[in-house]
């Protein structure tokens, strides 16, 4: 009996030993170790030496936050072309022509999310055929350049870019032609080369070139223009010739303060002409331009003129006498007397002007003609300068009469 109670003594002893231990483990595994979270970093994929049936592919380099080692897997049109890649490049090879492709780089490493991308490219078509341009001079500094219209294998379009002396000229589309034609101002006299680039949608060009040199156009010759016989309403021009050294007969197109004689868009082979129905006292600019037919170049010269302020002399119609009486006088002092050659019947006066002053209030009697008082100042004047005249109308026809005033005292 001794020897049970022992034995149970130990027992419990051993038992409640396990259950302290037990809860002692309990508090240790309830604290919960923090988790490290690995990230990397992003792709960026380009393409370089892309052919019809290749590509070269590049991405850039992913890091892992940890620094651990980072693998490249490679698929091309969803479907694994490689995989565990260390390097940052790989070519794809046995591609089709004219095809499009999706990339996708996958970037993995232990214990990290992947890190992918993707991105598209096109392997080239077939190259537009050759086309040799040919040039042509079909007017001053004017060149004409054509070419066999090219064609493609794969029937992609395509346009043209143009480049004159290394400079881009312009963009220029395609025609279903047999031939292409294209014309451009270039210099004269000096050598250009022009450059065609037909530029397919399939990403190919075909480039052709052409240099030549563009022949100087002959111009018309220098020549002078003179204004005479200068009225109130007209005048005669002249000039010397204008010639060509290749002998074209030279034709002029005239021009007065803008307005084309003897109508727009004519011209004339005369080395003269005639200006009629111009406005009096008025300043006019005549441009005269030689030209040649089939030739953009041109001579211009220019003369200026002012047209009278003078009236025609009528024929028969004179004034006899002016006389200016003295303010003394025992009759009309001060007054300006005008007597005409006819009778103011057979005529309409239209304007009196002594000096530079118009005589607005007068009398008029059978043939003569009396001014009012003259003012002092008008009165010295007309006496110093002695001179005037008067535009009568007769028949539709206005004329100029002028006159010398005597000074008396009556």
């Amino acid at each position: 009996m001794k020897y049970s109670i022992s034995f149970l003594s130990a027992f419990f002893a051993l038992l409640i030993l396990g259950c302290t231990s037990d809860s002692s483990d309990d508090s240790i595994t309830g604290i919960e170790k923090e988790t490290e979270i690995i990230t990397l970093s992003s792709i960026e994929i380009e393409y370089d030496e892309v052919t019809q049936t290749s590509a070269k592919i590049i991405w850039s380099e992913v890091t892992a936050s940890n620094a651990s080692t980072v693998n490249y897997s490679l698929f091309l049109d969803d479907e694994l072309v490689a995989e565990n890649l260390a390097e940052l490049v790989y070519t794809v090879e046995e591609l089709e022509i004219n095809t499009s492709y999706t990339v996708k780089i996958v970037a993995s490493a232990d214990d990290a999310e992947e890190s992918i991308n993707t991105s598209v490219f096109n392997t080239l078509g077939t190259p537009p055929s050759a086309f040799p341009i040919t040039h042509l001079e079909i007017g001053c500094g004017i060149a004409n350049i054509s070419w066999p219209t090219p064609t493609v294998q794969d029937e992609s379009e395509y346009y043209y870019e143009i480049y004159l002396n290394g400079d881009f000229y312009k963009s220029y589309s395609s025609y279903d032609t047999e031939r292409t034609v294209f014309n451009l101002a270039v210099e004269e006299g000096a050598e250009h080369t022009i450059e065609v680039i037909a530029k397919s949608y399939n990403g190919t060009q075909t480039s052709e070139e052409i240099t030549f040199f563009q022949e100087a156009c002959p111009i018309p010759t220098d020549f002078v223009i003179t204004a005479s016989n200068i009225t109130g309403t007209s005048a005669t021009l002249n000039w010397t010739p204008s010639t060509m050294s290749d002998g074209t007969r030279v034709y002029y197109l005239l021009t007065a303060n803008g307005v084309s004689y003897p109508a727009p868009y004519t011209f004339t082979y005369a080395t003269s002409y005639e200006l009629t129905n111009l406005e009096r006292n008025t300043t006019y600019e005549v441009v005269i331009s030689a030209e040649v037919e089939g030739n953009n170049k041109f001579k211009e010269s220019t003369v200026t003129f002012t047209t009278t302020n003078d009236y025609p002399v009528h024929p028969t119609i004179t004034i006899t006498d002016a006389t200016l009486n003295t303010p003394d006088s025992q009759f009309f002092g001060g007054q300006l007397n005008v007597t005409f050659s006819e009778e103011i019947a057979n005529f309409d006066i239209q304007e009196w002007i002594a000096v530079a002053f118009e005589i607005e209030n007068y009398a008029i009697y059978n043939s003569s003609i009396s001014s009012s008082v003259l003012s002092n100042a008008n009165y010295d004047s007309l006496a110093e300068n002695k001179t005037g005249y008067l535009l009568i109308e007769d028949d539709g026809v206005v004329y100029q009469l002028n006159y010398t005033v005597s000074v008396e005292t009556n």
